[in-house]
């Protein structure tokens, strides 16, 4: 649950860096994470941004974007929570240990996730070249945003643990 709940904040802060300094729209990333099943709300997203338009929505992809999203920030929030477990943080320790497990899982997701499911499910350099897409510094930033919440979460509800 952590998990999901870390990706809210680290996605919310990806769509305003798109749809504001980065001027791609701000519905953009989410259609990113899903481009390799269908490019096309991606593509028009990104023209729609570039014509003065940021809000073009087309729902059924933002909804599967979003979902896989989540699914992957559960993902990661499970095996930050087993680790959480096992090395028991307390204090301000535990928001720097999810702070640098948020910068580990955007280099493993930058270095290994993203490349592997862009040559297993197709998606080609729009997945492996995720992070360029929506801009390394907001990239960072939304990953070291998800570790501060997971982090934050290990703070205020240790007994999560078990």
């Amino acid at each position: 649950m952590a998990g999901m709940v870390a990706a809210v904040p680290m996605g919310l802060l990806v769509l305003v860096a798109a749809g504001t300094w980065q001027h791609t729209g701000f519905l953009t990333p989410a259609y990113r994470i899903v481009a390799m099943l269908d490019p096309t709300p991606m593509r028009v997203s990104l023209e729609e941004a570039a014509s003065g338009s940021p809000f073009y929505a087309d729902q059924q992809p933002l909804v599967a974007g979003v979902g896989a999203h989540l699914a992957v920030g559960a993902f990661f929030g499970m095996v930050f929570a087993l680790l959480a477990r096992a090395l028991r943080p307390r204090g301000p320790a535990a928001l720097a240990d999810g702070v640098g497990y948020g910068l580990a899982v955007m280099a493993f997701m930058a270095l290994v996730g993203l490349p592997l499911v862009a040559g297993v499910l197709g998606g080609g350099e729009v997945i492996s070249n995720l992070p360029a897409g929506v801009g390394w510094p907001a990239f960072a930033a939304g990953h070291v945003v998800y570790g501060l919440v997971l982090g934050g979460w290990v703070l205020l509800r240790p007994d999560d643990l078990g």
